[in-house]
């Protein structure tokens, strides 16, 4: 879906054709990531059973993924070789279902992806409807955006990819959806890197500056975000390669988080407790586990070692696990 004037710099067909190439790669990649991602959700030995809520988000995002993939391979088969007009007057009929199909798996791909980086911010702040509010309502609005959208593709003439109706709703879509990525990004990017100071600070080690940055670069979904900018920035330029960029987006979409349930699945990620998953990994390690808002008190018990011999002028520490009371030679223990 675009919303300004293409240049020539790329022809649409061919934008198109590579954009199926390029999402068939990633399709690939997701799949085997799919998986691997759902056998070490049902593999977790430290759970009693997986979260439904990881299984199901991960189900719809390889379901939509897998669906938006056929369709555009049915398209290229259609335009290329099936339709008598070849695939510039192919790829200009806006109201066919194949088209309209398209569309909507796209939109609903981005919705249910963004309603569950909606989830994770509210998991991740520890269920503060405060901070959740505004990425929730902002995802509604995206969803009525997208869907408006997709209507006003489906009632276009052909041709008419960049007509006067669909600009403003095509501008609010990408607006909508790109904001709301930032907005998800920065609010669970700033909890991560909050965690990392305080586990600094704790075990006063400063860690990988590098790996860090790649945790929150991973968790925060910054690179579907940095995917829906390039979209948004190639289609308010005019240029064709925003229909390669939106098949990349799709692929982005899905690999991305895809490998934020994986690392829940595996006990690594900043948010795996909140969906009924144990750490698998080393929290002091990982340097993303943020602190809870409510304090522990913690209870240490001291003992030392004391000579009842006067003829001794030993005295030391000892374990508190020792046996308390006169030992054979000559000590007790006491506690401090």
């Amino acid at each position: 879906m675009s919303a300004a004037p293409p240049s020539e710099s790329i022809t649409e067909h061919g934008a198109m054709f590579l954009g199926c190439i390029m999402e068939s790669f990633g399709y690939g990649i997701l799949t085997v990531m799919v998986i691997f991602t759902v056998r070490s959700l049902l593999a977790n030995k430290q759970t009693r059973y997986p979260s439904p809520l990881l299984l199901t988000v991960l189900a719809c995002i390889w379901l939509l993924s897998t669906g938006h993939w056929i369709t555009n391979v049915y398209r290229a088969y259609q335009a290329f070789i099936a339709f008598p007009g070849g695939p510039l007057v192919y790829y200009n009929l806006l109201s066919i279902p194949s088209y309209t199909a398209r569309n909507v798996l796209y939109c609903t791909l981005v919705i249910t992806s963004d309603a569950f980086a909606v989830y994770r911010v509210f998991r991740v702040w520890n269920g503060n409807w405060y901070i959740a509010a505004l990425p929730m309502l902002m995802v509604v609005g995206s969803a009525a955006a997208g869907y408006g959208t997709t209507y006003q593709f489906s009632a276009a003439v052909p041709g008419a990819v960049f007509n006067t109706p669909i600009i403003p709703w095509g501008t609010a879509w990408y607006a909508m959806n790109l904001a709301t990525n930032t907005i998800c990004t920065l609010l669970v990017a700033f909890r991560i890197i909050r965690g990392q100071s305080s586990v600094r600070n704790l075990s006063k080690s400063s860690g990988s500056s590098l790996r860090n940055t790649l945790i929150i670069i991973l968790e925060s979904a910054a690179i579907y975000s940095a995917s829906t900018l390039v979209l948004m920035t190639t289609t308010l330029i005019g240029t064709n390669a925003s229909f390669l960029v939106l098949d990349i987006t799709v692929a982005v979409v899905g690999i991305t988080f895809t490998l934020i349930i994986l690392r829940v699945s595996l006990g690594v990620s900043s948010d795996a407790q909140s969906y009924g998953g144990s750490y698998g990994g080393n929290s002091m390690q990982d340097g993303t586990r943020y602190p809870s808002s409510r304090s522990r008190d913690l209870t240490v018990n001291v003992s030392r070692l004391v000579e009842v011999n006067p003829g001794k002028s030993y005295s030391g520490t000892g374990s508190a696990v020792e046996q308390s009371g006169y030992s054979d030679s000559g000590y007790k223990m006491e506690s401090v």
